[in-house]
């Protein structure tokens, strides 16, 4: 936008509208699930979805909903399910199942140890994000899909930054140790590792040599700093990826039964839950959020506060009455 249209006098008031947190979704759902045919309990299942979709849009929530229903009408259901909405948010995810996709016997046993590395590096690591489910089933883009249960967290420490890193990293060192070799399919993960780092170093100020700076990003051909600074800011990403790289094996070297553990019933049932993994490697040492209840704890309530300013409460009140009125005339 034009910063002469933004000048004082013409928008005086800009407001910053971010995606929903968990209870702004919790009401969003509401709003959509009150016309969906389901005989479960609207408002603890409007909670539930909330926790499940972190980080989703209002547009989101509403085809989370429309897709389970879809899913619902597919499956020749009477009622839209809980398990129809769980397939809808996979599917807003991470895309379609690809179950015609074929892959080869040996691609899908890389896949599967590639997906078994994420999950056990997640699951050791204090700092990584809950596991709900692991698949390699191709989906979208990817031939395998983790979903994840992250905390809508605004502050993160350099700890906390680090296991995202390693658990990011996990796919790719379970190939290198298990089958001497990396592929392709880990492009994704290292591209999010790199702008992670360098985030740390050019944003963050999280670097000791480059200092408590934060540059803003300059265009392909300028760089808001020196070439001297550029080259210390690309050593120094490159220190934190293999510090997280190091790390990354040493957790996976010492963990190698308990991939296999997951690699192996991953080939058996392409899909595998949380309840599974549990089964498989026993409770996650760390505490972990998972519910609704959980989540909101501490924040003053269920449900978002919703109370307009009591000069605007007779106004509400007018526009409910005149709402009556002409649903009456009509």
């Amino acid at each position: 936008m034009d910063a002469a249209l933004l000048r004082p006098g013409r928008f005086d008031r800009q407001i910053y509208i971010p995606v929903p947190d968990i209870k702004g979704r919790a009401s969003i759902f509401r709003v959509h699930l009150a016309k969906l045919k389901t005989t479960l309990d609207k408002v603890e299942l409007s909670r539930k979805l909330a926790a499940l979709t972190p980080g989703f849009s209002g547009a989101d929530v509403a085809n989370v909903c429309n897709e389970a229903a879809l899913v619902a009408a597919r499956d020749a259901g009477n009622e839209i399910i809980f398990k129809n909405f769980e397939q809808a948010i996979e599917r807003v995810v991470a895309g379609m199942e690809k179950k015609s996709q074929v892959l080869q016997p040996e691609e899908k046993k890389v896949v599967a140890f590639h997906e078994a590395g994420h999950a056990i590096t997640g699951w050791f690591l204090k700092h990584a994000d809950p596991l709900l489910k692991v698949s390699i089933i191709p989906r979208g883009k990817g031939l395998g899909y983790a979903q994840y249960l992250p905390r809508e967290q605004y502050l993160y420490s350099t700890e906390q930054l680090l296991d995202r890193m390693c658990m990011m990293l996990g796919g790719r060192v379970s190939e290198e140790i298990f089958f001497g070799r990396v592929t392709t399919g880990a492009q994704d993960d290292l591209q999010k590792i790199t702008e992670m780092a360098y985030s740390q170093i050019v944003k963050f100020g999280m670097s000791k040599k480059v200092g408590p700076l934060s540059f803003t990003e300059g265009s392909n051909f300028q760089k808001p700093y020196s070439e001297t600074t550029a080259e210390l800011i690309d050593q120094e990403v490159r220190n934190l990826v293999d510090t997280a790289y190091k790390r990354t094996h040493e957790l996976l070297e010492s963990k190698k039964p308990q991939i296999e553990t997951v690699a192996e019933r991953l080939l058996q049932n392409e899909i595998i839950s949380r309840e599974d993994l549990i089964e498989l490697l026993g409770p996650r040492p760390f505490a972990e959020k998972q519910t609704y209840e959980e989540f909101v704890a501490g924040t003053g309530g269920l449900d978002e506060d919703i109370t307009l300013p009591k000069g605007l409460e007779s106004w509400n009140k007018s526009v409910n009455l005149e709402d009556n009125s002409e649903t009456k005339v009509s």
